[in-house]
């Protein structure tokens, strides 16, 4: 954290404007997001940074050739469904994205229209942090497996499931022992995770959602018991905070958005260069990572869940004793941070 402290401080002090790609999803919020803008405007012009809703906004084409981001507010809707807008405008003068003083921050899942504003906006050489192909990667829990074992990092026995008619495959690739863990690909928030006890469950489980969906894709995992795993924030390959999440009591999952309680957590040097060897597998400024601690975390690498290409920030600040929405804010003060790998 010292290094840290001192890769952020040095002399070199630009201002810069931010923007944020966001979806602000009621099971979901955009907290961090709006945590960012009140820190931004302690000491920054508040018109430098801004917020733009993929399902409400669009971009426009100003004179310089510039993308201006515009996005729809609503103003008044009904209290109960169906939802009725009654008053919506829209921002008509938007934000300029100029992408030689202009950093855009992606806080929203890589649906069709984030997937076209962030290429759009990646053709025009403008810094994202993170990158829609590391988002990509980040979002499919496959691709996130596959990217991270090229890098030799450790990570639970993971196979693609591809029919009910092959299970037999993957379930012999992750060792055949019951019991073991069904996720879809693009589950966040510790939904679309399955305990899988038996195979006959395994077999029932499959049916009921390529019943729903034949199209769904999912990954059959090695289960790992565990009282706890980790949650660590990477920002340009400095780790800047984590925290321990204990598994839920009846529960095998640990997300606190499922309630588990946070608690503050010490990292070995070996975790914390593992991480930020996870990190650059999948080319990210700002990544969560998460990992089940091995048994002797001095030696043996811990072994890895996953990669949050928009990682939430709860508890962040309480448990690591930092302010990380300024930290985010004063690293790309410098444009030395400003890295465009596509």
């Amino acid at each position: 954290m010292e290094q840290f402290k001192s890769y952020i401080t040095e002399e070199k002090d630009e201002p810069y404007r931010l923007m944020l790609i966001v979806y602000d999803d009621p099971t979901d919020p955009n907290i961090t997001g709006n945590e960012l803008k009140k820190e931004w405007a302690k000491n920054n012009n508040p018109k430098d940074f801004y917020q733009f809703e993929t399902n409400r906004g669009y971009f426009t084409t100003n004179e310089k050739g510039n993308f201006v981001a515009h996005t729809y507010i609503e103003e008044k809707s009904s209290p109960n469904p169906p939802k009725i807008i009654t008053d919506v405008k829209w921002d008509k003068e938007g934000f300029e994205i100029d992408p030689e003083n202009t950093i855009v921050g992606v806080r929203s899942s890589m649906g069709d229209r984030a997937q076209r504003f962030t290429e759009m906006l990646r053709l025009k050489n403008v810094h994202m942090v993170n990158s829609r192909h590391t988002m990509n990667i980040c979002q499919d829990k496959w691709l996130s497996y596959v990217y991270l074992k090229e890098a030799g990092l450790r990570q639970p026995r993971t196979s693609l499931v591809t029919s009910v008619e092959t299970i037999e495959v993957p379930i012999k690739e992750i060792g055949g022992k019951y019991p073991m863990i069904l996720k879809t690909v693009g589950g966040t928030r510790g939904v679309g995770v399955v305990f899988i006890e038996s195979y006959k469950a395994l077999h029932t489980a499959l049916q009921l959602i390529y019943k729903i969906d034949e199209n769904t894709g999912l990954i059959l995992q090695e289960y790992i018991k565990t009282p706890f795993d980790v949650r660590v924030l990477v920002l340009n390959g400095e780790v800047v905070a984590q925290l321990k999440r204990p598994v839920i009591g009846g529960d095998f999952r640990s997300n606190i958005s499922q309630g588990s309680a946070p608690l503050k957590m010490k990292l070995t040097e070996l975790e914390k260069s593992e991480c930020i060897k996870a990190t650059q597998s999948v080319g990210g400024h700002f990544l969560g990572v998460d990992f089940i601690p091995s048994k002797d975390r001095e030696k043996e690498p811990p072994y890895f869940i996953e990669v949050n290409g928009s990682a939430g920030t709860g508890f962040i600040n309480e448990l690591n004793d930092i302010n990380i929405y300024k930290i985010i804010i004063d690293t790309y003060r410098n444009r030395d941070n400003w890295n465009l790998d596509k």
